[in-house]
C-alpha cells in the first residue's frame, strides 16, 4: 500500500489536500468551540437576568414556588443569585443541597483560561451531572453603570448561576460533531476541486511527459508521444514544448547517424570490391612497364602512379571508417615533381591550348603529406581546366615565408 502511494503522485496530492484542509479545520475548531461555550453561558446568564428582573418586580421581592421553578427551568439552571455590594443578596434556588464541583468567572477571562475551561468541559473531567457555578455581569445593572461611566462596568454587581455541567457538555459535543461532519464535507469538496484542478493543470501533463520520456528511452527512433499543448504559456507548457523539441532533435540525430552507419557500411563494401579491382589493374600495370613500346613506356608510369594512388585512397578510406581521420605523413616534398604528376594525371601536356607556368624556384620543397597535397593540386587544376574550355594558362606560385 505504501509503495503504491509513493508511486502515484495524484493520490499523494489528494491525500495531502484532505490532510491540510482537516488541519485547517482543527485550527478553526478550537476558537469556534471556545466561542460556542462562551455564547452558551452568556445565554444562561441572560435568562438569569430576566429571572432577577421578575424577582425585582415582585412585591417584597417574593415570588411563588411555582414561578420560581418556571424561572429556573426557563434559564436551564438550578440556582440564581444576584450579589451587590451595597444591597442585599437575591437568591433563587431549590430546596435540595447544592454541591458545586467547579467555579468559573467569565466576566473578564483571558483567552488561555477560556481554552483551558472549554477543554475541561468538553472532556468532562468532573463526575457526570456534577454542578458548576458560573459568575457573570448583571446586564441590567451594567446598563445603568454604563450610562454613568461607559468605560468601566460595575465590578461589585454580578450574577451567579449553578447548573448541571452535562447540559453544557452535551451541547458542546453536539456542536463538535456538527463541526466535524461539516469539516469532512468541506475537506472532501475542497480536496476534490483542488485535485481535479491540479490534475488538469499539473498531474496529467507530468504523467504525459513521464510516458514520453519512458517511451523515448525504450525506443528513441519510434514515433513520439504527442506533447502538443494549445494555449499554455506557463512553465508546464514551456517544459512540454522544449521536451518535444529535444526529443525530435535527438531522434533526427539518431536517424542520421543510423543512415550514416548504413552508408559507411555500403561504402566499405564498395571500397573493398574496388580495391580488388585495382589490385588486378596493378598487376596489369606491372606487365605494361615491361613492354618495349615507346607509347606504352610513356603512358605506363602515369597509369602505375594513378593505380597506386587509387589503392592508397581505398586503404585510407577503410582506415577512416574504422579508426577515424588518418594523421598526415609530413615530409619534404618537391613541388615541381607534384606539379608534373598533376599535369600527367590530367593529361595537360597533351592539350595544346593549356599552358602550365611554374612560378617558384627550382628544387622548391614544402613540408606536407605527398598524397594529400597531390589531391589538393589535382582538384584545383581539374577545376581550372574545366573552366578554361578555350584554353589558357595555369600558374603555380609559391614563396617561402621569412618567418
Amino acid at each position: 500500500m505504501f509503495q503504491k502511494l509513493r508511486s502515484h503522485l495524484s493520490l499523494q496530492l489528494l491525500l495531502l489536500t484532505i490532510f491540510f484542509v482537516l488541519l485547517a479545520e482543527v485550527l478553526i475548531y478550537v476558537p469556534s468551540v471556545v466561542n460556542f461555550r462562551k455564547t452558551w453561558l452568556e445565554e444562561r446568564l441572560a435568562a438569569a437576568n430576566i429571572a432577577i428582573l421578575a424577582i425585582e418586580a415582585a412585591p417584597d421581592h417574593m415570588i411563588s414556588e411555582m414561578l420560581s421553578r418556571k424561572l429556573l427551568g426557563n434559564a436551564g439552571v438550578v440556582a440564581i443569585s444576584l450579589k451587590q455590594k451595597d444591597k442585599r443578596q437575591l437568591v433563587l434556588n431549590t430546596d435540595q443541597p447544592l454541591n458545586v464541583a467547579m467555579r468559573y468567572d467569565i466576566r473578564d477571562p483571558s483567552y488561555s483560561d477560556m481554552i483551558r475551561d472549554t477543554m475541561k468541559s468538553l472532556f468532562h473531567t468532573h463526575p457526570h451531572k456534577s454542578l458548576i457555578q458560573v459568575k457573570g455581569y448583571a446586564n441590567f445593572m451594567q446598563a445603568d453603570a454604563t450610562q454613568q461611566n461607559p468605560a468601566k462596568p460595575d465590578e461589585d454587581t454580578f450574577i451567579e448561576i449553578i447548573f448541571h455541567e452535562n447540559l453544557l457538555c452535551e451541547d458542546m459535543r453536539r456542536f463538535s460533531i456538527n463541526v466535524m461532519l461539516l469539516s469532512i464535507i468541506i475537506s472532501l469538496i475542497t480536496a476534490g476541486l483542488v485535485y481535479f484542478s491540479l490534475s488538469y493543470l499539473l498531474i496529467r501533463p507530468v504523467q504525459k511527459m513521464t510516458k514520453s520520456v519512458t517511451a523515448f528511452r525504450a525506443a528513441p527512433e519510434n514515433a513520439p508521444i504527442d506533447l502538443s499543448v494549445e494555449g499554455r504559456a506557463d512553465e508546464i507548457g514551456i517544459v512540454m514544448r522544449e521536451l518535444a523539441a529535444m526529443q525530435n532533435e535527438i531522434r533526427a540525430a539518431l536517424i542520421q547517424k543510423k543512415h550514416l552507419a548504413q552508408l559507411g557500411e555500403s561504402v566499405s563494401k564498395i571500397n573493398h570490391d574496388l580495391r580488388n579491382i585495382l589490385s588486378s589493374a596493378q598487376m596489369v600495370s606491372d606487365h605494361l612497364s615491361s613492354v618495349d613500346n615507346p607509347v606504352v613506356q610513356k603512358l605506363a608510369p602515369r597509369f602505375v602512379k594513378a593505380v597506386d594512388r587509387a589503392i592508397r585512397l581505398c586503404e585510407n578510406t577503410l582506415k577512416y571508417g574504422k579508426a577515424g581521420v588518418e594523421k598526415p605523413d609530413l615530409s619534404a616534398v618537391n613541388l615541381k615533381h607534384i606539379i608534373e604528376e598533376v599535369c600527367l594525371s590530367l593529361g595537360v601536356t597533351d592539350l595544346g591550348n593549356i599552358q602550365i607556368i611554374p612560378d617558384f624556384p627550382e628544387n622548391f620543397t614544402i613540408h606536407a603529406d605527398s598524397d594529400q597535397i597531390f589531391r589538393v593540386f589535382l582538384n584545383l587544376s581539374r577545376n581550372a581546366v574545366q573552366a578554361m574550355k578555350d584554353g589558357g594558362e595555369i600558374t603555380f606560385s609559391a614563396r617561402k615565408d621569412s618567418n
